[in-house]
């Protein structure tokens, strides 16, 4: 018995057997560990200090303003507010002296916070940049207020005014 072999037909199904081969091993196929031995400190913060903003009176709203040493340029800002009210923005600004001055001279204007998250509303952190900012944080005479509209919501004092609540060693 004979058997014919058409030659047009093997060739592509030669082919098409080595495309499938090839897909089959290709490196998107293996499972790599991910790499976690990239630089050291690899985006990692570790220099801060916090402290607590109270509640005005009548205002639930407190919480706690954040400040990391990214560089000797960059400090970051981090804010957590409880009790904000969703669908409303709160201003955040740094003022000059005590709490208890009721000072209206504002030294640094952050960012709005947003009530749905008590975060601030562009960014996690706001970013000053300033030389030395961080370092001469102790020495400063301010304290920071949490705004809705002309009424302060929550407010704190800040550098020579107040112990953080915590920081790093």
């Amino acid at each position: 018995m004979n058997r014919f072999v058409n030659k047009g037909s093997v060739i592509p199904a030669i082919g098409l057997f080595l495309a499938m081969l090839v897909f089959l091993s290709s490196c998107e196929q293996n499972k790599y560990e991910p790499n976690t031995s990239v630089a050291p400190g690899g985006g990692t913060v570790t220099t801060y200090k916090s402290y607590a903003l109270t509640s005005a009176a009548g205002s639930t709203v407190s919480g706690r303003v954040v400040f990391y040493k990214y560089s000797a340029s960059v400090t970051m800002v981090e804010m957590g507010l409880y009790n904000t009210v969703s669908g409303t923005a709160y201003s955040s600004a740094i003022y000059e002296g005590k709490v208890a001055d009721n000072s209206t001279k504002s030294l640094k204007t952050l960012d709005a916070i947003t009530g749905a998250t008590g975060d601030f509303a562009a960014n996690k952190y706001f970013i000053i940049n300033e030389a030395g900012f961080y370092d001469k944080l102790a020495t400063y005479n301010a304290n920071v207020k949490i705004m809705s509209g002309n009424k302060v919501m929550a407010s704190g004092n800040i550098g020579s005014n107040a112990l953080p609540v915590a920081q790093s060693q």
